[in-house]
Formats: C-alpha cells, structure tokens, sequence
C-alpha cells in the first residue's frame, strides 16, 4: 500500500480532483461571504437573543477559505499546463517535418557508380 494516497491516482484524475477542489473552494469562500453579509444585515436590527454572533468566525475563516482557493487554482493550471505540454510536444513530434536524410560519402560517388555500369557493359560485350 503506497504511503501517499495520491499515487493511486492518473494524471487525469489528479487534474479532475484538482478541479473539484478549486470549485468547492470558491463555493465555500462564496457561502462565507454571503453569510457575512446575512449575519451583518441580521445584527444591525441588535443581537439575537439565545444565539452566539457568528460574524467574527465567518471572518477568521474568509482568508483561508481565499488562500486555499488560491492553492487550489495554481495546482489545478500547473496541472493543466503539464497536459497541455505533454500534448503540444506528442503533436509537436507527429506533424514536424521528418529530417532529411543525407548521402553518406563521398561527393564523387556518382562518378563512380556510371564508371562501374560502362565497365560492366564492356564486359558484358567481350563475352
């Protein structure tokens, strides 16, 4: 059993779970937020008798709620970016132009590959 959990997933599974935390992190940063403002609106009419004010909470939380949203975005472009790198170079390598293939000797080979067939038809003649 591996030690990190994280190494049972793909690359496209890390990419999906990566995208599913960045979405519950704005959706929890975006619940906060509203709640603040109901929480605001609810105490200005004065505090609610039999209730603790959750204001100051819902505010130490806003922070780490946007620094995690931040995390979660940045892994999840790094993630993306690597996919994209990956694909660019896998399309990069099928559709760039084969290399040419070059004649490996010397300049003077084709002088004597016509030299060799008129010897051999000399030969051929003299039979």
């Amino acid at each position: 059993m591996p030690s990190n959990p994280l190494s049972r997933l793909d690359h496209q599974e890390l990419l999906w779970l990566s995208g599913i935390l960045k979405d519950a992190c704005r959706e929890r940063l975006e619940k906060n937020q509203v709640s603040q403002a109901f929480e605001a609106r609810l105490y200005r009419r004065g505090p609610v008798e039999g209730r603790l004010d959750p204001r100051p909470f819902l505010k130490i939380w806003e922070p780490r709620y946007r620094k995690f949203l931040e995390v979660a975005t940045e892994l999840h472009a790094l993630l993306e970016a690597e996919d994209a790198r990956a694909t660019a170079e896998s399309l990069r390598a099928q559709f760039e132009p084969k290399p040419v293939v070059n004649r490996h000797g010397p300049g003077s080979a084709h002088a004597m590959i016509e030299e060799n067939a008129a010897n051999s038809r000399r030969k051929s003649r003299s039979r």
